[in-house]
This record gives structure tokens, C-alpha cells and sequence, in this order.
């Protein structure tokens, strides 16, 4: 992908935004062959989505700016976890996230918090996109080749920073 500097038109954004979203689609496509793709918009970002797995590919769109204490905690507590996970966000509530459904994922503590290298950054890069509305990000999850696997495998977090477009994978193991 070129390098694009965040000062680029809509129009342009727009066009990054396609070009992320098919490469996350031919990636995965190549890591598993019976996946079934669906784009759609949660109502704050869009989401490729694969049926035949049931889970959350990519996860793309503009960040936007919340209400303070706008976060619904009881429903947060209330979504199925599992042990030795957290329920991550591919879109932080506070870059505009919505809460549940395809934007949860099981996600590591230490990518998920502030308790290891990898989460200061994640935190980092969430906290960045809540103080800046109207940057591109987007949340991709690399997963094992078992279509059956419902945990990513790893993280990649891109957005169009000042400097331009960066990306870095995080593992989640």
C-alpha cells in the first residue's frame, strides 16, 4: 500500500480504506479456504465478517468522539468470557466503539491492558484515536488456519497517523 499522509482528502481515505479492506479479505481468503465474507457497518465501523466461522476479521472506519461515562458497563460485565482472557475491543468505546457483537474478541491481558509492553502500546494507540476524531483505524484479526478457532491468533492495529500510515501485529498468546 502507498504511503498516505493523513492530511488526504475523503476521497482518498475512502479509497485506503478499500484497499485495507481487501487485503485483510485476500490474507485471510489465503489462510482459510472455506470462509464465507460479508462486509456491513455495526453502526460506527464496518465489519468483514466471516459467516462460516462466526468471528470478526476486520474491523475499520473513522474514529469519533463519545460522551464521557457513555460506556453500558453492565453489558460489558455480562458478555461470555473465558478464562485467561480478556473481552477485548477491536474499536476501543472511547475512539467510538460500539459494545458486543463483532467488536468484541478474546484478547490477552497483556495486550489488553496497561500490565506489558504490548498493552501500554495497544492503550496507546486507542487512547490516540479517542483524542483525534475522524482518523482512519482499523483493527484486523489474524487467526490460526483451523476455521474452528474462535481466538486470534494475533492483532494488527493500523491507522493514519500524523506521520502517515502505521501498523503494528501484537501477538495473543
Amino acid at each position: 500500500m502507498p504511503y498516505l499522509p493523513v492530511e488526504a482528502d475523503a476521497q482518498a481515505v475512502a479509497r485506503f480504506a478499500e484497499d485495507v479492506e481487501d487485503l485483510a479479505t485476500h490474507l485471510y481468503q489465503q489462510a482459510v479456504a472455506h470462509s464465507r465474507l460479508y462486509t456491513f457497518s455495526d453502526g460506527a465501523f464496518d465489519v468483514l465478517f466471516d459467516l462460516a466461522a462466526e468471528r470478526t476479521v476486520l474491523m475499520h472506519g473513522l474514529s469519533k468522539q463519545t460522551a464521557p461515562n457513555s460506556r453500558d458497563n453492565s453489558y460489558h460485565r455480562g458478555y461470555p468470557g473465558r478464562s485467561g482472557f480478556d473481552k477485548g475491543h477491536a474499536m476501543s468505546h472511547a475512539q467510538g466503539g460500539l459494545e458486543g457483537g463483532p467488536n468484541y474478541f478474546l484478547q490477552t491481558p497483556g495486550t489488553n491492558r496497561r500490565i506489558a509492553p504490548a498493552g501500554r502500546l495497544w492503550r496507546d494507540i486507542e487512547t490516540y484515536l479517542a483524542k483525534h476524531p475522524g482518523t482512519y483505524a482499523f483493527v484486523r484479526l489474524i487467526y490460526p488456519t483451523d476455521i474452528t478457532a474462535d481466538v486470534p491468533a494475533a492483532m494488527e492495529y493500523g491507522a493514519l497517523f500524523t506521520e502517515g500510515f502505521r501498523s503494528v501485529v501484537f501477538d495473543n498468546a
